[in-house]
């Protein structure tokens, strides 16, 4: 109690100096349930507020800020009225109200740039890996600078990405998992996989704001990367409201970007395009692929080239029934024959997989949609310019789908939500570049990781992923009665079982001092999967993690061991592995989780309450030998189906530790630990071994007081704690990094 009540008092008293009493900063977000009331920061001293019109009208407003009533000159704009609040503090959470008793919402104004400043970590780019990294360095203990080009963090999950994709919902794992929970939390119902932009954006900046040691830098460009020899140590960073330029200096850089430049701009070898096919990827380079029979069509040759799949805007587009949409100016380049083959209204993918709460639709159908191939071949390498005159295409193609559905199919009752991206005509602030640039790493990532994901097990995994691999097309489809979605498209369903990923993807060649979380090393193809949301949470969680032990132990992220990261990531309810009935909420989840993703129990599902079988005791002492360097093996004495006793397994298990580190061979005391396990005991010598290695019966199910219980059955789980116990000491090896 005392402890929970001192905690307590430091999060009032850190409330109260921001301006904002302790239950306002943990019980609000920047947008109300039903989106009526929103706060957007605008820059490090104004905050945007945005009220529907019919809660009060724009002349007779009054805002309660803080307490304390604000005078605000409003405007209104369709269904919302809006006021900015000036001369605020930099760095300072805001509680708003409609009138002392309206809806509020709390919002938090950005850090102003420093002309320099020191931080054990810097990411640049707020994508939700960059977001996730953030978020997880800094309960590390981190302090963390997070610098973003637009005033929106959570990357495309708060851009219009509203429908996840994860094909098995048990795998949601990790920082996307807390995402995913604080969705269903907020919503009051649902399974958390579907979600409007603005509340991912709450949810993103509350996860961040209840981070002290996060300081935002928003609306700001990384101008160049600073270095010392071979190592990155921060950046020169440029605010675009502004115009001014500071220096962010940190002990680790993270790559959090979509497109990769900072990288780049750093030296780092990097890929664009798509590699020919080879057997190991047998679905790269020009392709017509038949997502229906899951079958490589005539015409594709295999040829590596550097063309891109197809980027999008993802509008929220919701149905305003009889009342009627805003409806929209015809955009530049108009031509009905580009959407002329679109699919009727209620079948397209919008309403059929798109739907989100409060009767919005993620807008996501290609072809014949918002996707225009061929246009972005140049954008991973454009200067700002080109890139800026490639969006515009972009936004005029995604316009274009919506004038074509409120004018040449009559859906005058369909059109931009009103309550989405409020500060920008409702309109996504970032396109989704779903693939530019990929940096080369320590392990280039390739189909064949993933096909063949069931025949070998990653002790280097960082993270689980499943969904299909995915590329949208990279030549425009233009006749309708064609099987495949355009050259380049395909989705490999039959070919993506879920698999692990190895750490060095998000660690770039030669290159010290940074990381890389979106832009990670892979092939075309393998892409295809890592760049789902989730996946890239994943990652973000690594990179974090990673950063923390490079900051401790003073090393190159290059240094750090893969099994640290997992420590951590475990602790997180992160997966590095993946058991049908395993979830965090299981007994001894971490233990499990580490040593199954050694190929230590190959079973699926895992069964944690089973007896373990003396064959399968044998095979995990004999994984665990493997794993530590031995060419020994133990045979089965006896029926491999018989059921090992506590007692058997603790004779092989120690038996194997004695063969790969001295240290086992240990001093026994000179009395026994368990009553029912005495010195004539032949389990004596390995129970009381287990005991020095602080292995004690205690862990086990239905623990008793100095009891070992030697002829009851070991369970699964049980046996898993004691081989991750033993075995942890030399995965972690804290003593060579």
């Amino acid at each position: 109690m005392m402890k929970n009540g001192c905690n307590k008092f430091i999060a009032v008293l850190f409330g109260l100096l921001s301006g904002l009493s302790w239950a306002a900063a943990q019980n609000e977000f920047c947008t109300t349930k039903d989106g009526s009331l929103q706060a957007i920061a605008q820059g490090p001293r104004s905050i945007r507020v945005y009220w529907r019109a019919d809660l009060a009208d724009a002349r007779s407003v009054q805002l309660v800020v803080n307490g304390k009533p604000y005078e605000v000159l409003a405007e209104r704009k369709g269904n919302f009225c809006a006021a900015t609040l000036e001369g605020l503090k930099p760095n300072s959470f805001y509680n708003i109200s409609l009138g002392s008793d309206g809806p509020r919402v709390t919002e938090k104004t950005w850090c102003e740039l420093p002309d320099q400043s020191e931080y054990d970590l810097l990411i640049i780019g707020g994508t939700a890996s960059g977001t996730a990294a953030a978020v997880t360095a800094a309960r590390l203990g981190l302090r963390v600078a997070l610098v973003e080009e637009t005033n929106r963090i959570g990357g495309m999950a708060s851009n219009g990405l509203g429908s996840t994709d994860i094909r098995d919902p048990s795998r949601s794992n990790g920082f996307f998992e807390d995402f995913r929970r604080m969705v269903v939390d907020f919503y009051g119902e649902g399974n958390g996989l579907r979600y409007e932009p603005r509340v991912a954006l709450a949810i993103f900046k509350k996860m961040v704001y209840a981070l002290s040691t996060i300081d935002l830098y928003l609306k700001c460009e990384v101008e160049k990367p600073i270095v010392e020899g071979t190592r990155v140590v921060g950046a020169q960073v440029r605010d675009l409201v502004t115009g001014k330029s500071g220096s962010l200096l940190a002990y680790t850089t993270i790559d959090a970007t979509h497109t990769g430049d900072f990288a780049a701009m750093c030296g780092c070898e990097f890929r664009v395009g798509r590699e020919p096919r080879t057997p190991e990827e047998p679905h790269a380079g020009v392709i017509y692929f038949n997502n229906a029979t899951q079958e490589i069509l005539p015409g594709s040759t295999g040829e590596g080239d550097n063309k891109q799949q197809s980027y999008a805007y993802l509008m929220i587009w919701k149905d305003y029934g009889n009342s009627g949409a805003p409806l929209i100016e015809k955009p530049r380049f108009y031509d009905p024959e580009t959407y002329r083959y679109s699919p009727e209204w209620t079948k397209t993918w919008n309403y059929t997989s798109g739907r989100l709460p409060n009767g919005k639709f993620e807008i996501n159908q290609h072809p014949f949609g918002i996707d225009w191939p061929c246009i972005n071949h140049e954008y991973p390498v454009a200067d700002k310019h080109k890139r800026r005159a490639i969006e515009e295409m972009y936004r005029d193609r995604a316009l274009g789908y919506l004038y074509f559905f409120q004018n040449e199919r009559g859906h005058k009752n369909l059109g931009l939500a009103d309550d989405e991206f409020l500060d920008n005509d409702n309109f996504p602030v970032s396109l989704y570049v779903r693939e530019a640039r990929r940096i080369m790493g320590e392990y280039l990532f390739k189909e064949c990781d993933v096909s063949k994901a069931r025949e070998f097990y990653r002790a280097d995994s960082i993270g689980i992923g499943d969904y299909p691999m995915d590329s949208h097309a990279t030549e425009d489809l233009k006749d309708p009665n064609r099987i495949d979605k355009g050259e380049g498209e395909f989705w490999l369903r039959a070919f993506t079982p879920w698999y692990q990923i190895p750490y060095g993807v998000i660690v770039p060649k030669r290159v010290d001092g940074l990381l890389v979380s979106t832009a990670v090393s892979a092939t075309h193809v393998g892409y295809g999967t890592l760049r789902m949301e989730p996946v890239r949470m994943s990652l973000g969680q690594a990179a974090g993690t990673c950063a923390y032990w490079s900051k401790l132990y003073s090393i190159s992220p290059r240094r750090v061991r893969a099994a640290w990261i997992q420590d951590r990531i475990l602790s997180q309810y992160g997966y590095i592995t993946w058991n049908s009935d395993i979830t965090r909420d299981s007994r001894h989840f971490k233990a499990i989780n580490f040593i199954a993703a050694r190929g230590i129990f190959r079973n699926e599902p895992f069964e944690p309450d089973k007896p373990l079988t003396l064959g399968e005791a044998v095979a995990a002492v004999n994984r665990l030998l493997s794993l530590e360097g031995s060419n020994e093996t133990f045979p089965v004495a006896g029926d491999p189906e018989r059921i090992c006793s506590r007692g058997e397994f603790a004779n092989l298990l120690v038996a194997a530790k004695q063969k790969t580190s001295p240290d086992w061979i240990v001093t026994l005391p000179p009395w026994h630990s368990y009553d029912d396990v005495p010195p004539s005991s032949p389990y004596y010598g390995a129970v009381e071994t287990l005991k020095v290695k602080r292995i004690s019966a205690n862990l086990f199910d239905r623990a008793e007081r100095w009891k070992f219980k030697p002829n009851e059955p070991i369970t699964r789980a049980d046996a898993a704690v004691a081989l991750y116990l033993a075995h942890r000491a030399y995965a972690m090896n804290y003593w060579l990094p």
